[in-house]
């Protein structure tokens, strides 16, 4: 870690990671912060990030990284669910709430299934929606996000597979 005793003290620094990278703090700080009026290779971006990451460093650029890319706009209709596990085993089935969609996912909450349970292994979803609010459509999702409070159970799930026909659908949605 850095000469500053900073591991002692249990706080990662930017000057930690430059002594990691072996280039300064002020290239760190631009990266991270995406600064655009230098310009680094991107093996150099790439090694920051990494680097940040590993060490446990905390900043915006690392922990946002996660974040959906479009906005989600209320759905509030059913749709049925298969979860799929393997190749292309269904697990269980049911119905789930579309709470909000957007061009590229979903977040589904409250789950009716016959297991009412959730695999330990990876696992998809296959979702069918045909309600008035929106045109029929089937897509095939991966989970990327999950939570369970006390009191509700939710996903946010990514679309796979969407046909062109499906993305115009959502996109006419979405507006």
């Amino acid at each position: 870690m850095g000469t500053d005793g900073s591991a002692r003290r249990g706080k990662i620094t930017q000057e930690d990671i430059a002594n990691a990278c072996k280039i300064d703090q002020g290239s760190v700080s631009r990266i991270l912060n995406k600064d655009t009026r230098d310009s680094f290779a991107p093996e150099t971006v790439d090694r920051v990030f990494k680097i940040a990451r590993e060490l446990g460093y905390l900043h915006p650029a690392l922990v946002t990284s996660n974040r959906r890319d479009a906005i989600r706009r209320k759905a509030g209709f059913e749709a049925r669910v298969q979860i799929i596990v393997g190749t292309n085993t269904v697990y269980d089935e049911g119905g789930v709430d579309v709470e909000e969609v957007s061009n590229t996912g979903m977040l589904l909450r409250n789950f009716r299934t016959k297991k009412r349970s959730f695999p330990m292994d990876k696992f998809k979803l296959d979702v069918e929606i045909s309600s008035p609010k929106a045109k029929p459509f089937r897509a095939r999702c991966k989970v990327v996000r999950f939570w369970d409070n006390e009191n509700e159970f939710g996903l946010a799930v990514r679309f796979e597979t969407l046909d062109d026909a499906a993305k115009e659908r959502l996109k006419a949605f979405a507006k």
